[in-house]
């Protein structure tokens, strides 16, 4: 069944998966591409402390903490806020311009689902 699965999966039409290579987006934060086709893209993104990622747009997101969390968000017009998560904990966001900050003490990484 797995067998299965995995033929599947690697025949799905439209499926674009990056060699997986890790890039620096912004000084200290990395991202890696999972997959990406034209329903989702998935990245791995790690924070270096105080990293920042500066102001960028997403479409409806969801973010997985594979570590604990702790990120100053900032969008437009609106008061910054801290947000925190626990390893393994998940969130959702609706359609955002923002700008995040790792104000925690360790790097962070998040596993970041965009639906497109």
């Amino acid at each position: 069944i797995l067998m299965m699965l995995s033929v599947i999966l690697f025949m799905t039409t439209g499926q674009k998966v990056n060699a997986q290579e890790k890039i620096e987006k912004w000084p200290g934060v990395t991202m890696k591409v999972l997959t990406d086709n034209d329903k989702v893209n998935v990245s791995e993104v790690t924070f270096a402390p105080g990293a920042v990622a500066d102001w960028h747009s997403h479409p409806q997101y969801t973010a997985y903490a594979i570590t604990d969390v702790k990120m100053k968000v900032e969008m437009k017009d609106k008061e910054a806020v801290v947000v925190e998560l626990k390893a393994g904990q998940a969130m959702w966001s609706p359609a955002v311009t923002h700008q995040t900050t790792n104000v925690g003490k360790k790097p962070f990484t998040v596993i970041v689902t965009e639906i497109k």
